[in-house]
């Protein structure tokens, strides 16, 4: 199947740069529009201390130096990605980039999660794939 557009979830991770390698040789084959996007969940700072001493400002920029990196691996393909950085939940952020940039696939990296992290974030990645390919209409796949 050809794609137009291919949006990769990074999150600075072994299993994210996988994805974001593979997401940048399939952009390649198809002569198709990358897209890296990258989630600052800080809603577990609400109300703390920590909310109003710019943690949040810190967060979006490690997301821009994660996506820098990401770009680092689609340039090792011939491929110059868009970078997205937005704050948000994290499955919210994926769906509109998804949407936004009408995409026809998301790829995302497999994550194994700390106990912490899974009530966080309500599982593991591939707990939401189906939900994100209702909730879209797109393909997604998860790169192990």
């Amino acid at each position: 199947m050809g794609y137009k557009t291919i949006v990769c979830g990074v999150t600075g991770s072994a299993h994210s740069q996988k994805a974001a390698l593979q997401a940048a040789v399939l952009a390649k084959e198809n002569n198709a529009t990358l897209v890296y996007v990258y989630a600052v969940d800080a809603s577990f700072l609400q109300g703390g201390v920590a909310a109003s001493s710019g943690v949040k400002a810190s967060l979006m920029k490690l997301g821009g130096h994660i996506v820098e990196m990401a770009e680092q691996i689609a340039a090792t393909q011939g491929v110059t990605p868009r970078k997205v950085v937005r704050a948000g939940k994290v499955l919210d952020v994926l769906k509109e980039v998804v949407l936004e940039e009408k995409a026809d696939l998301l790829l995302l990296g497999h994550e194994e999660r700390t106990f912490f992290e899974k009530a966080m974030f309500k599982g593991e990645v591939e707990d939401h794939v189906q939900e994100l390919k209702q909730q879209t209409g797109v393909e997604v796949d998860v790169v192990k």
